[in-house]
């Protein structure tokens, strides 16, 4: 493989040499009698211990030498240690299963240093999705529902009407969710292209239902589709998933589905595609049109409750008091939801004879009658009282106040700030809570609600705390995450604008960050939860914090490429910034939502935004916000190839940093807006004025620490010595960019600047070399599923073949 392919994996050693021999991975499965999927595997990493006889095959297809297959063989080796060596097969070889991964993608504004410019956020490891969420460790029962569920597997492949699909309906608590997850854990080895899942929140009493565009789009990311390619109209993006499905083999999860309408746009056509879709209403109508299979789920049996039972209490704690077993069941009405609910309450009390707490479950039965006994949730509402009386006071309290939580989950030290308790106190609540089955913890250290227990908690809120109570506990809980969202960024993106939040309310305790590994895993494991904590700061009319939590995250939005949710957010803060009559919260947000429709690709709506913004910064006389938008706009000028109006707004972006000269915050907008002045000088041929704006941006960048800006503008110093004739110089800058691009996991910015090497290493009549940067930048184009991919594939395609 050479020096040049040691840093380097060797899935993407491999896909560079396919592309550079300009072979289809069909076209080289064709040629080497090696499965597609084996070689889509070897590429993306999948495959961590491959057959040698399938390297082999493949290097001898590509025309290269002996020593090449060995040396691959060796580096997959490596790259798998520890993983155990798999057999050779007597015939032909095929793929290993794909292992389980995950893939993020971030970019900024094209590696030229304009404004927002940040580190990539997340890496980009391609992946198979494994979205499932864990099973329940007890199910019992089903076995006729199971069965059911098997036979249609046998449809696979051969459906008159495409996908396969079930639909699960049933009351609530009646077991459709454990149901699905626990047939779909049992299949999942056989799409070997993944699982993915939704709870669309058909029935959550505090959220709307999920908006189908909203869940396309967080398929989408998890199917590595970079964020510019992502369609802004619902039809768009079905369009696209559907594409995407088209020639895989994967499991989907719509779980709480409000109707058909909802459920229609995330149905995949592929015929090898199997959808299981859970709902408390009956889906009749994706019968008639789609050919669902409807499958409804009663209580249990009698005989599948008291197996249940005895499963989780115990077969010798059942089997004293086989009687009570089956009143319990009973009294339950047979409700898995309920009938777990009690187990809880039983194992909290392993000396109570099961006798007594059903004469106890009775007698709360019957100060409850009121309610329709004909419905099983009136059951469950019982046995929620029976467990929500034994719980301790500040457990009670703290079930409580959960119920004011927007979801989906929570986290210890934001219940903390919500109850106003230490956040020992909240930890021991939060256990108390889930040994009762009163939340669960869905991930170590986050609990969640079913929704009829959300429901309940609410309920008691309503009755038990006071208004004022009611309201101080929003308070704390919003300050909790605007706060913490704040430090996170902070630790992220020094050098940003700050923003007053005033000092947080009494008793919240923001988290503190001490790495940006540490701010940023916060981030990506809130973002969803922030994103209903600005829509509960609107319901609840606290509108100074509905307008700055968008703003805070903003660069998060746009490095991450959360620009549909960004840009949501963003039109959220301004109507609230209004209501207010917040100018200063207004220009921010007109100024995030610009960059975003940036973004987006929406430049008339950018040029819009930033004009206002623009013009409020300097009504507000706020120098630092107005340098802000006027690099934006230069932005905007810039993707739209009008570099003269670019460096005009830069300019004045540049004077305006003049006037704080030694401020952190305005030395970063300089670094930023001499980057791009260079880069528009260069298009524009004042080659000498872009050289000493670049020089004086990488001087400002290490200063000041600021590496993804230092990658960008050797990027940029590298085009204008391209544009200059001198190759040399060009092609030392373009390794530093590539080194700092490396080093800060910004694969997008990499791949810009290999393309650029490319460029020159084919001016200096060096194709060959020109050939292996350019096949590696189309394989990060390629994984990050951006356009620019087909700008690199036409410089390869015009290269005549060479010989390795």
């Amino acid at each position: 493989m050479g020096a040049a392919g040691a840093s380097e994996s060797p899935g993407h050693w491999l896909r560079g040499r396919r592309i550079a021999a300009g072979l289809t991975q069909e076209e080289l499965a064709e040629q080497s009698g090696v499965s597609v999927r084996t070689i889509a595997d070897l590429e993306r990493g999948r495959t961590r211990r491959p057959y040698p006889s399938s390297v082999r095959a493949l290097t001898r297809a590509l025309g290269l030498p002996e020593t090449a297959g060995a040396e691959l063989v060796a580096r997959y080796r490596a790259a798998g240690d520890g993983a155990p060596e798999p057999p050779e097969p007597a015939d032909q070889p095929t793929g290993a299963m794909p292992a389980a991964g995950a893939v993020g993608a971030a970019s900024t504004a094209g590696g030229t240093g304009a404004e927002p410019i940040g580190s990539t956020a997340r890496g980009t490891q391609a992946g198979v999705p494994r979205q499932l969420p864990t099973a329940l460790p007890h199910f019992a029962g089903r076995s006729g529902e199971l069965g059911l569920l098997d036979a249609m597997l046998d449809d696979l492949g051969h459906s008159a009407s495409g996908v396969v699909i079930s639909a699960i309906g049933g009351t609530a608590g009646v077991g459709k969710t454990a149901l699905a997850l626990h047939w779909a854990h049992r299949i999942a080895g056989r799409f070997p292209d993944g699982q993915l899942y939704a709870n669309l929140r058909g029935f959550d009493s505090a959220d709307r239902p999920a908006d189908p565009a909203d869940v396309l789009r967080r398929f989408l990311d998890a199917l590595q589709v970079h964020p510019e390619r992502i369609p802004a109209d619902i039809d768009g993006l079905a369009a696209l998933y559907r594409s995407l499905l088209a020639d895989r083999k994967m499991l989907v999860l719509l779980d709480n589905a409000a109707d058909v309408a909802q459920v229609r746009p995330l149905l995949p056509a592929s015929p090898e595609c199997f959808v299981i879709v859970t709902s408390r209403r009956e889906l009749s109508a994706l019968a008639a049109r789609e050919g669902a299979r409807l499958l409804s789920l009663d209580v249990l049996t009698a005989a599948e409750a008291n197996e249940l039972l005895t499963a989780r209490l115990g077969r010798q704690r059942a089997s004293a008091e086989p009687a009570a077993v089956t009143e319990l069941a009973t009294l339950c009405a047979r409700l898995p939801l309920a009938l777990s609910v009690i187990v809880a309450r039983a194992a909290a009390q392993p000396h109570l004879p099961l006798t007594a707490l059903a004469t106890e479950l009775t007698e709360m039965q019957g100060r409850l009658d009121a309610l329709d006994v004909d419905d099983p949730a009136a059951n469950v509402r019982t046995v929620f009282s029976l467990s929500y009386r034994h719980l301790p006071d500040p457990t009670a309290r703290m079930f409580r106040l959960l119920g004011l939580h927007s979801g989906p989950d929570i986290s210890a030290p934001a219940a903390a700030s919500l109850a106003a308790v230490p956040l020992g106190t909240a930890r021991a609540a939060l256990r108390d809570l889930a040994r009762a089955s009163m939340i669960i913890e869905n991930v170590p250290g986050r609990y969640t609600f079913h929704d009829l227990l959300r429901a309940y908690a609410g309920e008691q809120a309503a009755l038990r705390e006071g208004d004022r109570e009611r309201h101080d506990a929003v308070r704390r809980l919003l300050d909790h995450y605007l706060h913490t969202a704040y430090g996170a960024q902070l630790v992220l993106y020094p050098g940003r604008e700050l923003i007053d939040l005033g000092m947080p309310f009494a008793s919240v305790t923001p988290e503190p960050f001490a790495t940006k590994a540490a701010a940023l895993a916060w981030l990506e494991a809130e973002y969803q939860v922030l994103l209903k904590i600005i829509e509960l700061a609107v319901h609840e009319g606290f509108d100074d914090h509905a307008w700055r939590l968008p703003v805070v995250l903003w660069i998060f939005d746009i490095v991450c490429g959360h620009w549909h949710d960004g840009a949501a957010t963003q039109r959220t803060a301004l109507e609230a910034a209004r209501r207010r009559g917040d100018r200063d919260g207004q220009a921010r947000a007109l100024r995030g939502l610009g960059s975003l429709h940036v973004m987006l690709g929406s430049y008339t709506e950018a040029h819009a935004c930033l004009s206002q913004a623009r013009r409020m910064f300097r009504q507000l006389g706020d120098t630092l916000g107005l340098a802000r938008a006027d690099v934006c706009t230069a932005q905007v000028f810039e993707f739209q190839g009008k570099y003269k109006e670019g460096l005009a707004i830069t300019l004045e972006a540049l004077d305006l940093s003049q006037a704080a000269p030694d401020d952190l915050n305005m030395q970063l907008v300089r670094a930023s807006a001499l980057n791009s002045s260079a880069y528009y000088n260069a298009h524009l041929g004042d080659f000498g004025q872009a050289r000493a704006d670049c020089q004086q941006a990488i001087d400002l960048c290490r200063s000041i620490g600021y590496s993804p800006g230092e990658a960008g503008t050797w990027d940029t110093l590298g085009f204008v010595w391209q544009r200059l004739g001198n190759h040399a110089e060009a092609a030392a800058c373009f390794h530093r960019a590539t080194v700092l691009d490396r080093e800060t996991g910004n694969r997008f910015d990499l791949a810009r600047a290999l393309s650029h090497l490319g460029d020159t290493h084919l001016s200096t009549g060096d194709p060959r070399s020109a050939r292996q940067v350019w096949a590696e930048a189309l394989a990060i184009f390629e994984d990050l599923h951006h356009l620019e991919a087909g700008k690199v594939r036409a410089k390869l395609d015009a290269l005549h073949p060479v010989t390795f």
